[in-house]
């Protein structure tokens, strides 16, 4: 039986999720039945009360270190605010943990990002970053059609994050454009960016709106633009020398091509599957992957390493929009998170 922990248990309640993603991480180790939970940290001791009445958790505690010090665990979830993941991580490898599963969006600064991969590489700990939509059969068969060449070469892949930012959500996103285009390389990212300072969300800055473009190495263009809603209904469209492919926000996979208009049957929406294969689980197919690695496994597509090529995506964006300039590829010297000099030169801008 695997000894597993979870920093950050939320406060639970209807629409497990976002606030209290924690909980999903719980049900996986649940479901996979592999594992036992025997430790969870929180700030909030009514948050842990809650959790450990609901799961059956002995070990409670809002000091993380002195939780993974009696716990021991060998599996630890980070399943907390962006900000404070990078010490986390490190302290879950201090504490002897042979795999680590962090949420996204991973870190604020690539060298948060960079410090927090090689720390793991060094311990020889297992560390993903929960991108787990790619996981979903959805996005398996979408990017099944653009390999199968059914709307040619694909040419510009265009996404909305409606009412939200480019981190939190978008970051599911650009982890999508790297995976459906096969995760090849990028070699720029060019970004606009309004943040006034006047939001925040878990922890950290928001923008109002966002728009960034991506270029891919084969010099194929991805879009997102966050704040505001693109017209139509898909959340994803690629568009290809010889067709479209559009994924639905209700998760229809749509193709147009020569031969007409046609939806691709799938197993899936953008979020969870659909009813009768719930045991297509992204997240439970994410702690397997982590596991199996854990044992000498292969390294899984959500490695940390991995991980940090979608996280890049939305920091160059920000550091693009900070600059006033493109962003080639990698993204070196960033210590802070770029959205505050954002935001502190549209406070000056407004005195």
């Amino acid at each position: 039986m695997r000894r597993v922990a979870i920093i950050g248990v939320g406060h639970g309640g209807k629409g497990v999720g976002g606030h209290s993603i924690g909980r999903l991480h719980a049900r996986s180790y649940l479901a996979e039945g592999g594992c036992k939970m025997f430790g969870v940290a929180d700030l909030s001791p009514e948050n842990l009360e809650q959790f450990a009445a609901e799961y059956g958790v002995e070990h409670t505690n809002t000091d993380v270190r002195s939780m993974l010090a009696e716990v021991r665990p060998e599996i630890v979830s980070v399943a907390t605010y962006v900000g404070s993941h990078r010490k986390l991580i490190a302290a879950a490898v201090e504490a002897g943990a042979k795999g680590v599963w962090c949420e996204k969006p991973f870190v604020l600064n690539m060298e948060d990002g960079r410090a927090a991969v090689e720390m793991c590489e060094r311990a020889g700990v297992k560390l993903v970053v929960n991108h787990q939509r790619r996981y979903l059969h959805l996005f398996q068969e979408a990017r099944k059609v653009l390999n199968d060449g059914e709307i040619g070469t694909p040419v510009q892949l265009l996404a909305t994050v409606w009412e939200w930012d480019i981190i939190e959500w978008g970051t599911h996103w650009f982890d999508m454009f790297r995976y459906l285009l096969n995760d090849q390389p990028v070699r720029w990212v060019s970004a606009q960016v309004r943040c006034t300072g006047e939001k925040t969300f878990y922890g950290h800055l928001i923008e109002e709106h966002a728009v960034a473009q991506v270029c891919f190495q084969d010099g194929t263009r991805a879009l997102l633009e966050g704040g505001e809603h693109i017209p139509g209904d898909a959340a994803i469209k690629i568009v290809g020398t010889e067709g479209v492919l559009d994924i639905l926000n209700d998760g229809t996979l749509r193709l147009i091509n020569a031969r007409g208009v046609r939806d691709v049957e799938v197993r899936s929406d953008l979020h969870f599957p659909l009813p009768g294969n719930e045991a297509e689980d992204a997240f439970l197919a994410t702690l397997r992957a982590l596991l199996t690695w854990v044992d000498g496994g292969e390294e899984p597509e959500v490695s940390g390493r991995n991980g940090l090529l979608s996280t890049e995506l939305y920091l160059a964006a920000y550091e693009s929009a900070k600059r006033g300039d493109r962003i080639d590829l990698p993204l070196t010297g960033q210590t802070e998170f770029p959205l505050k000099a954002v935001a502190a030169r549209s406070a000056a801008g407004a005195d």
